[in-house]
C-alpha cells in the first residue's frame, strides 16, 4: 500500500501491447523529484500484462483489469482507480522521456490558476531512432480548437498534463467503442471549449513510437474519423467555438479517409470523400487537387482492367 498520497497519477491503458508494456513502465519508474502513482489498465487483453507489472515490485506502479469495452473506458477506469489531484497519460507503445514529471508539476506550483500543462513529443522508430519532433506553443483554449480543426493541433494527449478537476468538470472520456483511436481527440475538444486554462512548458517530455500496430493506420481508424464527427456535431449545438469550427473538422475529415484510400490503391472509394472536402470548403483548391488525383488513378486503374 502507498504510504503518502501521490501528485501525480499517470493512467496507462493496455490492450494486446505485451511487446512494449515493460519499456513504457520503466520509463515511468525512472521519473524524478515529485510523487507519482502509475495505474495500469489491462482493458480485456487475451494475454494479461499483470506478471510485467508486478515484476517491478513497486508499490507506486498497479494493475487493473476489465472486460474490454476500448481506450476511453480503459482511462476513464485508470483516472477512478488512482488518488492524485494531476492526471498524466501514456499509451502502451509510448515513452516518457525523463524529468517529464517534475517539469510539468512546477508550472502547476508556480501558477495555481493553471489547469493543464502542454509540452512537445518525439516521433521515433521502434528502434529508438528519431523521425521529428514537434514543438508547439502557448495558446488560448479557442485557438487550439481552431488550429485542431485545421489540422495544426497544438497539444497532443503523449504530453497533457491536467487538474483532476478538469477531468471531472467535462466529463472524461468518452466510452463509446466505435470512436476507439479518437478518444482523444473527443476529449481535447471539450477541453478546449470549456475555456480551461492552458500553460506551454517548452521541450519534448515524451516519445511517441511508430509500429506496424499504431491503430491511427488501419481501417477501423477510418470509420471511428465518422464517429468523431457524430460526436462533434451533437456538440456543436452547445459550444459557439466548436459550431465555428465544424466545417473545418468536417472537411479534414473527409481529407483524411480519402488520403487513405489513396494510399491503399483505392481511388474509388477515395474520390466520394475529396467531394464531400470540396463541398465543406468549395474555394480551397487543396481539395480540387486531391479529387483530380484520385479521379486519374481511378481511370488508371480502370483502364488496365480493360486491357
Amino acid at each position: 500500500m502507498m504510504t503518502e498520497q501521490p501528485e501525480i497519477s499517470v493512467i496507462l491503458p493496455f490492450y494486446e501491447g505485451e511487446r512494449w508494456i515493460r519499456r513504457a513502465i520503466q520509463s515511468v519508474s525512472v521519473q524524478e523529484g515529485v510523487s507519482w502513482e502509475l495505474v495500469v489498465v489491462d482493458d480485456g487483453s487475451s494475454m494479461s500484462p499483470r506478471e510485467t507489472v508486478q515484476s517491478f515490485e513497486d508499490e507506486r506502479i498497479r494493475y487493473c483489469r476489465m472486460p474490454h469495452a476500448g481506450k476511453g473506458a480503459a482511462l476513464n477506469r485508470g483516472v477512478a482507480e488512482s488518488h492524485a489531484g494531476l492526471l498524466c497519460f501514456i499509451d502502451q507503445g509510448d515513452v516518457m522521456l525523463p524529468d517529464r514529471l517534475r517539469r510539468q508539476a512546477a508550472v502547476f506550483m508556480a501558477d495555481p490558476a493553471t489547469e493543464a500543462v502542454y509540452s512537445d513529443y518525439e516521433r521515433v522508430t521502434e528502434q529508438g531512432e528519431r523521425i521529428d519532433r514537434f514543438t508547439s506553443r502557448q495558446a488560448t483554449g479557442e485557438e487550439c480548437l481552431r488550429q485542431m480543426a485545421a489540422g495544426a493541433a497544438l497539444v497532443s494527449m503523449q504530453t497533457l498534463m491536467l487538474r483532476r478537476h478538469v477531468y471531472g468538470d467535462i466529463g472524461g472520456f468518452s466510452e463509446d467503442p466505435d470512436l476507439t483511436g479518437l478518444d482523444d481527440a473527443e476529449f481535447f475538444v471539450r477541453l478546449f471549449a470549456s475555456n480551461v486554462t492552458l500553460r506551454y512548458e517548452p521541450g519534448a517530455v515524451q516519445q511517441w513510437v511508430r509500429h506496424e500496430r499504431n491503430y491511427s493506420a488501419g481501417a477501423a481508424f477510418q470509420e471511428a474519423r465518422l464517429v468523431f464527427l457524430q460526436h462533434l456535431t451533437a456538440m456543436a449545438a452547445e459550444r459557439p467555438g466548436l459550431k465555428e469550427a465544424l466545417p473545418l473538422f468536417r472537411k479534414g475529415t473527409y481529407c483524411m479517409r480519402g488520403l487513405y484510400y489513396l494510399e491503399h490503391a483505392l481511388p474509388e472509394k477515395a474520390c466520394p470523400e475529396f467531394i464531400r472536402a470540396i463541398r465543406c470548403s468549395p474555394l480551397e483548391w487543396n481539395g480540387y487537387y486531391l479529387l483530380a488525383k484520385a479521379w486519374l488513378q481511378a481511370n488508371s486503374f480502370f483502364k488496365g482492367q480493360g486491357e
